[in-house]
């Protein structure tokens, strides 16, 4: 599978995920240019962060496995509570927590989450980790 496989996939399971508004979510150099959180009750930004490459199989040619994290920042305003947050994190780990992708062999394995808190520009922070691996 390639990157650009792998990125198709990331991105389109996010856009299915309704755990907040469709607009709140920052996606990776967006053609719309720089996103503007101001005045959002709460939003999210999504990296996929490639890991090793392995080649595990030698036939008529090498099968390669690539792995990586796909990472889901939460963010909601500081000082307005967390339920917001800790049910979207809960929803978000329900749609990407053990997904395959029927259209190809992409599998994400268990999420983990890290409460960052307050992050200094007004907000609170909350990050999601899944890994995933491709073939």
């Amino acid at each position: 599978m390639t990157f650009e496989q792998i990125r198709a996939i990331v991105i389109g399971r996010m856009q299915h995920w309704a755990g907040i508004p469709a607009d709140a979510v920052d996606y990776p150099n967006p053609l719309k240019g720089p996103f503007d959180p101001a005045g959002k009750p709460i939003w999210a930004r999504l990296a996929d962060v490639p890991g090793l490459s392995s080649a595990q199989e030698i036939g008529i040619g090498p099968c390669v496995r690539r792995t990586g994290i796909i990472i889901v920042q939460l963010f909601v305003p500081s000082y307005k509570g967390t339920l917001a947050i800790t049910k979207a994190a809960d929803t978000l780990v329900e749609h990407f927590q053990f997904y395959s992708d029927p259209a190809g062999p992409f599998e994400c394995y268990a999420a983990s989450a890290s409460t960052i808190g307050d992050d200094g520009h007004g907000w609170y922070q909350v990050n999601l980790s899944i890994p995933y691996r491709a073939y």
